[in-house]
């Protein structure tokens, strides 16, 4: 059975893939993509654990979006007549945009990664 653990509110690397389950290479190629919000105090890298405890629930609410639609289109396909009501996604609680790093030309190609895909 697995320990509850507290985390400090400011993570390493390290850290913060044993706090998301993941392998620290994941959590290093997800910081090059800029798909995870990070700090950066000259070259260490820091994450501060209520934004990525906001950004995992920014994610969970995208997801349960995705769903709902899913099901409502499912549910008109199913009948020929319009709903009474469908379903409506909760507003989620109110985050700053993260957005991903760009590069500065977009047609530059990117260089390509050390690290497999096949790891997530």
């Amino acid at each position: 059975m697995a320990q509850s653990r507290d985390y400090p509110e400011v993570m390493t690397i390290e850290q913060v893939a044993e706090y998301l389950q993941l392998h620290p290479q994941v959590v290093y190629r997800h910081v090059r993509a800029g798909t995870l919000p990070v700090s950066r105090i000259g070259r260490t890298i820091r994450f501060k654990k209520s934004v990525l405890d906001a950004f995992l629930e920014s994610g969970a609410w995208s997801s349960a979006g995705k769903f709902i639609d899913f099901a409502n289109r499912k549910n008109a396909d199913k009948t020929d007549v319009k709903p009474p009501a469908t379903l409506t996604p909760p507003s989620p609680p109110h985050l700053p945009a993260i957005e991903p790093k760009q590069t500065a030309d977009p047609k530059t190609p990117r260089r390509p990664t050390r690290f497999s895909a096949d790891i997530d």
